[in-house]
């Protein structure tokens, strides 16, 4: 990842994956404020966002979003 910034990084792996949560953000990139890095994105990018769901290992509903690259502006 070295000559690359965490923004760079996040728009690459959702250009080449089905899109990027914020856990995978952090897991892959140590990014902690994904929906930061999608802001400054958006501005030459369209990035679809999607609600998601899940259940945790309580059974609780936890909700979250997932950003998908739809193209250049």
């Amino acid at each position: 990842m070295s000559g690359t910034n965490k923004t760079q990084e996040v728009l690459k792996y959702m250009k080449e994956n089905d899109g990027i949560t914020s856990m995978e953000a952090f897991q892959k990139f140590g990014a902690t404020r994904l929906s930061a890095i999608i802001f400054c994105l958006r501005k030459k990018y369209d990035i679809e966002a999607i609600d998601m769901e899940c259940v945790d290992r309580y059974g609780h509903i936890c909700r979250f979003v997932k950003y998908v690259y739809i193209g250049e502006l």
